[in-house]
Parts: structure tokens; C-alpha cells; sequence
């Protein structure tokens, strides 16, 4: 009983989360900015200093990456025959919100190249601080902005009917 009711509040979490990013996601699109990724990490952050008062990173910043990192994937997936698929979504943020923040992506691009190089992603954390979720959020909504020609609804087909992120940490 007390094991359903865990998973049931981790769903909870992880779809909060999702639901927040979603929204940055959406923001960004409509008015190209920094910001709507950096408020998103701001909220993650709070969550966790509370939750982990004296610790670096946290529950929330960790569901936040593992979405981000699940949502490129399926983009990956789905858009697998475009070689490019990388240049064309950092193309759009060079585009639309600057250099500075293609040149931040592009830390992250591995998980748009292949599976294997998804692993390589989580340690950039360290180079990129606290740059780094924002960085995933602009490198999907370069990938939406392009792929799904801006429409929420087209990643949101790609994630219905696979696994979410509460399901990886839950184990159900």
C-alpha cells in the first residue's frame, strides 16, 4: 500500500514537471528568450533546496533531465533520416535567441546524434552549471520549432504511448 502510494506521488512529480516543461518549451516558441528555460530551472532548483537543503542538484532537477532526455530521444527517433537534425535545431536557436545559446546546446546535442552518445549528456551538467537544463529545454524547442513546425501537439504525439519518465523511476 505504501509502495502504490510512492509511485503514485512520483507519477504526480514527474508529470508536474513535464507539464512545466512543456510550458518553457511553448513560451520559448512563442517569444524566443532564455528565460521561460531558466525560469523553469529556477522552480526545479527551489524544489529541490527544500527537499535537499545541502545537496547539489536534487529529485526535481534529476525527473527534469530525465524528461528532457526521454522527449529528444523520441524526437531523434522520429526524425532519424535527417542527417542534420542537429545543425538544423541549434540553427533555429542561433536564429531566433543568439549564438551564445546555440554554442550552450550544443553541449547537449548528444542525445539528438545516437543513443550511445545520450550517455554523455548528463555530464555536461558540469560544464555547463547551471546552464544546463535551460540548455536542453532550448535544444527541444529548436527540434519542435523545426521538426514540428512549432507544435506541441507533434511532440506530444511522439511521447503517447511510450514510457514516461515516472515509469523509469517507478519501475512499473
Amino acid at each position: 500500500m505504501k509502495e502504490d502510494r510512492g509511485a503514485r506521488e512520483i507519477a504526480k512529480a514527474a508529470e508536474a514537471i513535464g507539464d512545466l516543461l512543456y510550458r518553457a518549451v511553448e513560451a520559448t516558441l512563442e517569444e524566443p528568450s532564455p528565460d521561460p528555460g531558466r525560469q523553469a530551472t529556477a522552480q526545479f532548483v527551489e524544489l529541490d533546496a527544500r527537499a535537499v537543503p545541502d545537496g547539489d542538484g536534487g529529485p526535481a532537477q534529476l525527473m527534469a533531465t530525465l524528461t528532457l532526455v526521454r522527449l529528444l530521444s523520441l524526437v531523434r527517433e522520429a526524425v532519424a533520416d535527417r542527417p542534420d537534425r542537429v545543425e538544423e535545431a541549434l540553427g533555429w536557436i542561433t536564429e531566433r535567441m543568439g549564438k551564445r545559446y546555440s554554442a550552450r546546446a550544443r553541449y547537449v546535442t548528444g542525445v539528438l546524434e545516437s543513443e550511445a552518445d545520450t550517455a554523455d549528456v548528463p555530464a555536461k551538467r558540469q560544464v555547463l552549471m547551471s546552464e544546463f537544463l535551460p540548455s536542453l529545454v532550448w535544444l527541444l524547442t529548436g527540434a519542435v520549432a523545426v521538426f514540428g513546425d512549432g507544435d506541441l501537439d507533434w511532440l506530444r504525439g511522439l511521447e503517447a504511448g511510450t514510457p514516461t519518465t515516472a515509469s523509469f523511476l517507478t519501475g512499473s
